[in-house]
């Protein structure tokens, strides 16, 4: 049965559009071999979209 990791990050947006220059970071976790499994807004204090979470795995070696 396979074993999975799990990463969680949180990353800026406004206006609910991710900041552009968060693309070469899910890049790298892409080349690492995390798959993006889930993605959430983050509401703070002002009610308003502050965060988008993502949730990510991959398969752990033996």
């Amino acid at each position: 049965m396979p074993q999975w990791e799990y990463k969680i990050i949180n990353v800026r947006s406004e206006n609910y559009r991710l900041d552009p220059n968060s693309a070469p970071r899910l890049n790298d976790l892409g080349t690492e071999g995390w798959e993006l499994v889930s993605i959430t807004s983050v509401n703070f204090k002002t009610g308003a979209t502050d965060n988008i979470a993502m949730v990510f795995k991959r398969q752990v070696s033996d």
